[in-house]
């Protein structure tokens, strides 16, 4: 995905689970996407793919039960955010950090009783599997590959452990005075001593399990080894997993909440599907933008105020400054959405969720909001996310897109590569879908069938219960992301070079006819 801009955020990796009724869902599985400065990035999906999840998981926002089991998801501000002292966060950071930190110890009693949970009962299994082995009249390769598939279960589980484990004191001790020199030569990791870096790796090679910290220490060190070059934005994560490992857990618990605070608002801000439950129906619309002003800055209250009105007249709220006392009963829906951007833009983010904002509005309200949007994004120069399942929608605000199902980035590109040049069957059926591609007289195209249960492990492509594409391989194995081009990439067996050529639905080939003259998104 190369781009001549900087990336704002990017998500590696990332695994997002729930504790639902003593059972494990996994909404996220291993998503890896890069966010850059200043663009418009639409997640689209169908209800259920994890969509709001996503995002949810950017300012830690997930429900109580949830939590981030695996990756990282980094946060680089701009040079100019770095040379504002205004400005919230002015440092490269890996915001799961926040997200551990900040977890009650119920969450974290539950994910290690979960974890152990499952590494006992795949032990079980495993030991009745190789009890079997060598038995006559037993497919042997069966079992091997069961085994195999056990034996991941239980590093899965050891892994996810690490992540939420602290290292052990004596492991503090021994790694203090490796930690002290690559803090000390940050700048120029180079002129760390060779006998150090192989200490360093003595120690970890000892561990049976490595904690996430150790492993990204291993990684840094392995790279120093090989005389590779080490990222900037790798020494920092390292470092801050350093303090975050040696601090006292309510220690690093105060900090996260308090770092939370500044993401959320003054550094990433969401806007709402439904105004009414992101408002107070008893407060003031002025107050309410007041108030997130105030908990963002030191202002007084009556320059909390004129800001309030300034903000409600540049989201089109008509004689805001008479207006500042209504309540929001006295304002429609689409009005209500206005104030509700102007909370989200109060504290100048950087970054704007927008989590289908334009679901509970009419259509002619919908273009407003939508234009709206597009207008304050210039002005105030923001990194947008859209999560929308409208493609129109999509067609109009965005300039790069990742189609989600089932907690899995399955393609991205820009609009113009996922309209015209889709490569993934549940792209196509997603576009197959828009009304615009309807016969009139006939049956509009919906997909068959429903997305799998998140409960369970899934088996190959998520997709392929339900693609009438599929090959035989979707079933057994997962598909990697395949590279279309530099801004392009999806995530199916038909890219594969050793595949039969596949053509895509016929219907497909006047979607860009049918685009233009229906005006999709306008």
């Amino acid at each position: 995905m190369a781009t001549n801009k900087d990336k704002i955020i990017s998500l590696q990796d990332v695994v997002v689970k729930f504790n639902v009724r003593g059972r494990m869902l996994t909404a996220i599985r291993n998503v890896s996407f890069d966010i850059y400065d200043g663009e418009t990035v639409a997640i689209v999906g169908e209800s259920g793919s994890g969509k709001s999840v996503l995002t949810k998981t950017l300012t830690n926002m997930l429900e109580s039960n949830g939590y981030i089991s695996n990756g990282t998801i980094m946060y680089f501000p701009t040079e100019e955010s770095k040379n504002n002292s205004e400005t919230a966060i002015r440092e490269d950071v890996n915001l799961v950090n926040y997200h551990k930190g900040s977890l009650t110890s119920d969450t974290r009693r539950k994910i290690k009783k979960s974890n152990y949970k499952t590494i006992n009962n795949a032990k079980i299994r495993l030991e009745a599997l190789n009890a079997r082995l060598g038995v006559k009249g037993v497919d042997s390769d069966d079992i091997l590959a069961k085994i195999k598939e056990e034996s991941e279960i239980i590093h899965d589980a050891y892994y996810e452990l690490s992540t939420f484990s602290r290292l052990r004191k004596r492991t503090v001790l021994r790694l203090t005075p490796i930690m002290k020199e690559i803090s000390s030569k940050k700048r120029n990791l180079s002129l760390m001593k060779g006998r150090q870096i192989l200490a360093g790796l003595r120690i970890l090679a000892e561990q049976e399990f490595l904690t996430e910290f150790e492993l990204n220490l291993k990684h840094v060190l392995e790279k120093l080894k090989n005389g590779e070059t080490v990222e900037e934005h790798e020494v920092n994560t390292l470092l801050a997993a350093w303090k975050f490992q040696t601090t006292p857990t309510w220690l690093n618990k105060r900090e996260a909440i308090k770092k939370l605070k500044q993401v959320r608002g003054g550094t990433i801000a969401t806007i709402f599907q439904d105004p009414m439950t992101s408002l107070n129906p008893l407060l003031s619309v002025g107050f309410q933008i007041s108030e997130a002003i105030r908990l963002h800055n030191k202002v007084s209250r009556h320059a909390a105020k004129q800001q309030a009105i300034e903000l409600m007249n540049k989201v089109g709220i008509p004689n805001a400054e008479k207006r500042y006392h209504d309540i929001p009963g006295k304002y429609s829906g689409g009005m209500r959405q206005r104030i509700v951007i102007a909370i989200a833009l109060a504290c100048k983010p950087k970054v704007l969720i927008c989590d289908e904002p334009t679901t509970a509005l009419d259509v002619t309200i919908q273009a407003q909001i939508l234009e709206l949007i597009k207008e304050l994004k210039k002005e105030f120069n923001l990194t947008v996310i859209f999560i929308t399942h409208d493609l129109g929608v999509v067609a109009n605000v965005a300039d790069r897109v990742a189609v989600l199902y089932a907690g899995q980035i399955i393609e991205y590109g820009t609009v113009k590569d996922i309209f015209f040049d889709a490569r993934h069957p549940y792209t196509w059926a997603l576009l197959s879908s828009l009304p615009q591609l309807g016969t009139k007289g006939e049956e509009l195209f919906a997909i068959t069938g429903t997305p799998p249960s998140l409960f369970n492990k899934i088996k190959g492509d998520a997709f392929a219960p339900r693609n009438k594409f599929a090959l035989a391989i979707d079933f057994e194995y997962n598909p990697p992301m395949f590279e279309i081009s530099k801004t392009h990439g999806a995530r199916t067996w038909l890219l594969d070079p050793r595949a039969p050529k596949v053509e895509k639905p016929k219907m497909l080939e006047n979607l860009k006819e049918a685009v233009i003259e229906a005006k999709v998104g306008e």
